[in-house]
């Protein structure tokens, strides 16, 4: 009987090997999983960009129809060059609120990007860009968004573009992107 019992009580439990392997499958599955939670809450973050440029690119149309002209609204907050952008929210400010008074434009809360229009109407009638910018990874490089209304024949375009080397978004086979919001990859490849 007492024979029993130390068998039993030595197979109780794990082996320092099998608690080595539990440990071991655990740090495989975070090292999986963490990066793409990381992806999962960037994409989350950059829908605020794509939803704010394309309510704002909305409201210089109707501008547009209303008033045959476009509105030219500079950088909402202080803007790339301060080194405030960053992976928190930031309030949006009386002076951004002003900037887009004249669209009628107003994010809802806090903002993680910050918004610009540029227009150049003796260039390119009809053109606007709407840009959205922003560092939601944290990682010093400036993302991009951006939504262009092209001349009605789409031979010329208005980029506006902060960062040197960037352009007009490209869809996935390469052609612009024009008339919808999009992540100018040239800027930020996320």
């Amino acid at each position: 009987m007492r024979a029993r019992t130390r068998q039993a009580r030595a197979r109780a439990g794990f082996t320092l090997i099998e608690m080595m392997i539990s440990v071991a499958i655990i740090g495989i599955l975070a090292a999986i999983a963490i990066p793409a939670f990381q992806n999962y809450q960037n994409r989350s973050k950059r829908s605020e960009a794509m939803a704010n440029v394309v309510a704002i690119a909305r409201m210089q149309q109707g501008h547009f129809a209303e008033f045959n002209t476009h509105v030219e609204v500079a950088l909402s907050q202080p803007g790339p060059a301060s080194g405030t952008l960053g992976p928190s929210q930031r309030i949006w400010t009386p002076a951004a609120d002003t900037a887009f008074s004249a669209l009628g434009w107003r994010p809802e809360g806090n903002v993680y990007f910050d918004y610009d229009v540029n227009v150049e109407e003796g260039s390119c009638p009809g053109c606007f860009t709407v840009s959205a910018y922003g560092d939601i990874e944290g990682d010093g490089v400036l993302g991009l968004v951006q939504f262009v209304q092209p001349t009605t024949d789409l031979s010329a375009h208005l980029p506006s573009i902060v960062e040197p080397g960037a352009d007009i978004p490209l869809t996935p086979d390469g052609r612009p992107n024009y008339l919808s919001a999009a992540v100018n990859t040239a800027a930020d490849n996320f």
